[in-house]
């Protein structure tokens, strides 16, 4: 049977499904092949009280927010410690995020830094699932009673994602845009796609099986700088198309904060509306999607007391919103990777927020709310129907072709894939804007509406912006004040 075309949303068939199992096992000859039956009936048995789908759609019924933290560490009982230590702080579903050695697909590199860590000192930022296999990941999984979330970025975590839903793990994160976007330089974008709807289909695999997996839909959620909300969720939208397309009927859709409550609470709204209703219009109506706040991803404050103010402003996004997860950033991003203390005292700080918040009505339809939330949904409507178009109405086809005319776009990524044709800035009120469009189809009214807003700074400012307020905004939140 010939292999379907690259670019296409088809799913794949349990054939060629089959036969790229083969090549992804043999990455790594000392991982023995999962075999799906006895993990699918390992994980009804044992994982039916911990799973994150489950757990997201009871906190959504209630409209409360759930917490999860970033963490891993190498060495077993460093991270026994750590997962401890955060489920005594009450995240509510708790991370192995996986080392980049393992990501990267350098398995022995990772070996060698495993054993040469302790539990008091990782050699690696994470957990390198790969090498510590199946068994002995259960063995983590099952001595807690939350939920376990599988977290890395990678465009090839294809063997990384066999161990860890093998192993009782119900969430994945990342995706084929994302991935390729913010953590390669030359991978081209099919390549990365086809990749992950590997991923996608192992985890539709799952779902029909009983054991339903949920995926963060990432999209162009700029990292490092910052970035108009409607294009980053223009990206989420396609992600969640590709993975629908390949059986994952849950979805997490990402709204990450920028420092400005109403257009990190609009964007909450609007990230969902924007999924909800184009999964739909595709024909996927049988998805489940869940608003998902995130605490800002950029450089941190490098002091401890500022960096508390920042992620409890960023958890009242959350809260206003009524997110049904927020991912939490630790106190001590500013200045190295975060302890089990510092992840664990910023758990119990977004907590906090959280709980003296419960039940408020914050007016969330506020005029500037509601025009946040409009204009993002004008940009990034014109931005996927461009994109749509120029695939012929396939969501693969509209990411590839999207990239190639800079309907898709990024500013200061890492990766060629993106033109890097756009420019943002911020407005008075710290909101994020473009300053320059580059190719990406944004209607002459919200063009305006824009540019209304950034006419106060300028006034203020009493010249243009230029190059020197695009990297001021970036270092926004650590301190330098919007002019």
């Amino acid at each position: 049977m010939a292999p379907r075309p690259l670019a296409s949303n088809e799913m794949l068939s349990n054939e060629e499904f089959d036969r790229t199992r083969l090549e992804v096992f043999a990455q790594n000859r000392s991982t023995p092949v999962v075999d799906l039956d006895e993990a699918f009936a390992f994980c009804r048995r044992h994982m039916a009280d911990r799973n994150i789908p489950a757990a997201l759609s009871a906190a959504k019924d209630a409209r409360r927010t759930l917490v999860e933290p970033r963490a891993g560490v190498a060495n077993l009982e460093g991270q026994r410690t750590l997962c401890k230590a955060l489920e005594d702080a009450g995240a509510d579903i708790l991370p192995f995020t996986v080392d980049s050695m393992t990501r990267t697909l350098r398995f022995e590199q990772a070996t060698q830094a495993t054993l040469a860590s302790t539990p008091e000192k990782s050699l690696l930022n994470g957990y390198p699932i790969v090498h510590h296999g199946v068994e002995t990941t259960r063995e983590l999984v099952l001595e807690r009673e939350r939920p376990v979330h599988l977290r890395g970025n990678s465009t090839d975590l294809r063997l990384v994602s066999e161990v860890g839903f093998a192993a009782g793990m119900t969430g994945f994160v990342s995706g084929p845009v994302y991935s390729t976007v913010q953590y390669s330089k030359d991978q081209p974008i099919e390549d990365s796609i086809r990749n992950w709807q590997y991923i996608y289909r192992l985890m539709g695999k799952y779902t029909e099986a009983g054991i339903p997996i949920v995926d963060d839909a990432l999209g162009l959620t700029q990292s490092g700088t910052c970035s108009v909300p409607a294009l980053m969720h223009a990206g989420v939208v396609l992600e969640s198309l590709i993975m629908a397309g390949q059986g994952v009927k849950h979805i997490l859709a990402y709204a990450i904060s920028q420092g400005t409550l109403a257009q990190d609470v609009a964007a909450c709204f609007a990230v969902q509306e924007l999924t909800e209703e184009y999964l739909a219009r595709l024909g996927f109506d049988d998805v489940s999607v869940y608003m998902t706040s995130n605490h800002w991803a950029s450089a941190f404050p490098p002091d401890e007391a500022a960096a508390f103010g920042l992620i409890s402003v960023n958890t009242m996004v959350a809260a206003m919103a009524r997110a049904t997860l927020l991912y939490v950033k630790s106190i001590e991003e500013g200045f190295g990777v975060p302890t089990a203390e510092g992840n664990a005292a910023s758990v119990r700080a977004t907590r906090y927020v959280l709980h003296l918040l419960e039940g408020q009505d914050f007016g969330v339809d506020s005029d500037d709310v509601r025009f946040e939330r409009e204009l993002n949904l004008m940009q990034a409507r014109a931005i996927l129907d461009a994109a749509l178009d120029l695939g012929d109405g396939d969501p693969v086809q509209a990411t590839v072709k999207g990239f190639a005319a800079g309907v898709l776009d990024e500013p200061a990524a890492p990766s060629r894939v993106a033109r890097g044709d756009i420019l943002v800035v911020r407005d008075t009120k710290g909101a994020v804007r473009f300053l320059d469009y580059g190719n990406v189809p944004i209607p002459e009214e919200a063009r305006r509406l824009e540019r209304d807003r950034l006419a106060e700074r300028e006034a203020r400012k009493g010249a243009p912006l230029a190059y020197d307020d695009i990297v001021r905004d970036i270092n926004h939140l650590t301190g330098t004040a919007v002019l």
